[in-house]
């Protein structure tokens, strides 16, 4: 199968004709209905066709990067190496993401939990399978409004963001995307739990959506905006009901903050019996704060930021701008539109612009947080567009929808100024250093590195024995910098790992400069190494040391 995958990624025909097709066959199901009179397609076309066609089309037009087998990026081999490390200590806690929470981690566990590699590959697709799944709750909100027809057409350009996606800084797993899932299955869950006039329908789903609420603070506090926006969104639907009735609108609320506070909760409650709350408090909490104090960019640029983000990032430009125009052009439906919907939909949206923002970075992965909010305002208004008009304008405003929310985007992609195949390598050759540590490496052992080089975690599959995978918080200029050191230390002194490795040189990822940041600059982590290590292997900038009790003769 590896060598037949192989095979077509490197036919450009191949790759084209088979990802054409899959988007052929989501989009058929997307524009029409279940008929069980109908032909076999009609009679299949039910929403569980719908939803399995669209994750075909994400990994058909994907997979060439899904099994590249080189890091994408530096955070994706960070993340992979937490998951390492809490499948092999057995802590939801113990790890640090750096400016992440554990709920970004957890779900890289799933593959080591069924007997799969944990991996670049397997990282990506639980990347695609959330991206999925956060598309899926969008469709079923909207189907909830507007009807299941209606559904799958209204989230065509966040499906379609999500089956052409490419850019490089979006395709590896990166910290947005299970805060982002996190946040459509609240929204669905909410939207949901009422009736089309506002009254409440299903407490049990509020419940549920506290209960997810109530955890988005522990993936990732920059997507704190978006939960509060909708969290408040679903009050004031619960406070303003078409009929008033005191009494069912505080159990409503009951329901609601019942599931967040069983949802932080039991986080809490489990992270109190793990030990570890001030080592969370001091790098989740304190450290983030100081990551929010030093914006790169001042407020006064926020408009340059947006918009060098959205062109910088392939493909994003497209959807963002044909998102801005759909809302401008679906205005008119604000005059039949029910307002409870698409309050919640304004604040979502606000507050997603605000969570790019705020940080003040040019960092194009900050900008997935908008595709959600953009798609779900943009259906909801265009559902009533779409309500009780002849067919002939009916026909219309269908075909402006998709002409500016699809085939703009498919145009983009299809022009191919990327590279779009031959990214599957047909070797996985390995560096010097990993190879020594995989021949010599046994059960139980662990590895520590000194610099910004998580792949070599993912690499050797070894977990960490520090509670970060980089080091940069113990080498930049920041007020925790000797908190963040010491704990280095004392991991190492309590864990004792069989390896360690200084990748600090021009090799790095940005910790460059060995005179000034190499370990020997850190006395008390050089005297260690000094009196435990022995240096077995250099190549490049990487420095490979073994422990004196398990020193080896290379092979």
């Amino acid at each position: 199968m590896s060598e037949f995958l192989q095979e077509l990624g490197y036919s450009v025909t191949s790759y084209r004709l088979l990802a054409a097709g899959t988007f052929l066959l989501w989009f058929a199901s997307a524009i029409t209905v279940g008929n069980p009179k109908g032909n076999i397609f009609a009679r299949l076309n039910r929403p569980w066709m719908y939803c399995a066609t669209l994750l075909l089309a994400m990994f058909a037009w994907r997979w060439p990067a899904i099994f590249h087998y080189k890091p994408v990026n530096p955070d994706e081999a960070q993340f992979l190496a937490g998951a390492l490390t809490m499948l092999a200590r057995g802590q939801l806690w113990w790890i640090d993401p750096t400016t992440s929470g554990p709920l970004v981690v957890l779900p890289l566990t799933l593959p080591g939990l069924i007997g799969f590699p944990v991996d670049f590959a397997s990282g990506r697709i639980i990347g695609l399978l959330l991206e999925w799944g956060t598309v899926i709750c969008g469709y079923l909100a909207l189907r909830h409004v507007h009807g299941d027809q209606r559904g799958r057409l209204l989230i065509a350009p966040l499906a379609c963001f999500m089956i052409f996606l490419w850019f490089w800084d979006f395709v590896p797993y990166c910290s947005e995307l299970s805060p982002l899932f996190l946040c459509a299955l609240a929204a669905w869950l909410g939207i949901t739990a009422f009736q089309s006039d506002g009254a409440v329908l299903r407490r049990g789903r509020l419940l549920a959506c506290g209960v997810v609420l109530g955890t988005i603070p522990f993936s990732k506090l920059q997507v704190l905006p978006l939960g509060a926006a909708i969290g408040i969104g679903i009050v004031v639907w619960i406070l303003w009901p078409p009929v008033r009735d005191g009494q069912k609108t505080g159990r409503s609320l009951l329901w609601l903050f019942g599931g967040v506070v069983l949802g932080s909760g039991a986080l809490l409650v489990s992270l109190w019996c793990s030990g570890q709350w001030n080592e969370v408090y001091q790098s989740y909490v304190v450290h983030n704060l100081h990551y929010a104090e030093a914006r790169g960019l001042p407020w006064s640029d926020s408009g340059y930021l947006l918009n060098y983000l959205t062109n910088f990032s392939w493909g994003f430009s497209f959807f963002h701008y044909g998102a801005l125009l759909l809302l401008v052009l679906g205005l008119p439906a604000l005059r039949r539109a029910s307002w409870r919907p698409l309050l919640l939909g304004v604040a979502l949206l606000l507050a997603a612009y605000g969570a790019v923002l705020v940080p003040g970075r040019l960092y194009p992965h900050y900008l997935l947080f908008l595709t959600l909010p953009l798609s779900l305002l943009v259906g909801l208004l265009w559902g009533y567009l779409f309500a009780g008009q002849t067919r002939r304008y009916c026909a219309t405003v269908i075909a402006l929808f998709i002409a500016v929310g699809v085939v703009s985007q498919l145009v983009e992609r299809v022009a191919d100024r990327n590279s779009l195949h031959r990214l599957i390598a047909p070797a996985n050759p390995r560096d010097p250093v990993d190879r020594f540590i995989n021949r010599n490496k046994k059960p139980g052992d662990s590895l520590a590195v000194w610099g910004w080089r998580p792949e070599f975690y993912v690499e050797t599959q070894l977990p960490q024995a520090t509670h970060e995978a980089h080091t940069e918080a113990q080498l930049n200029n920041h007020p925790q910098r000797d908190y963040f050191r010491a704990r280095f230390v004392a991991d190492l002194r309590e864990i004792r790992p069989a390896f360690f490795i200084d990748s600090i040189g021009p090799d790095d990822f940005q910790l460059k400069d060995p005179s000034l940041q190499g370990h020997e600059t850190f006395p008390e982590l050089r005297n260690l190494i000094t009196r435990d290590y022995t240096e077995i292997k250099t190549a490049g900038s990487f420095h490979l040391y073994l422990r004196r009790d398990r020193v080896v003769s290379e092979n």
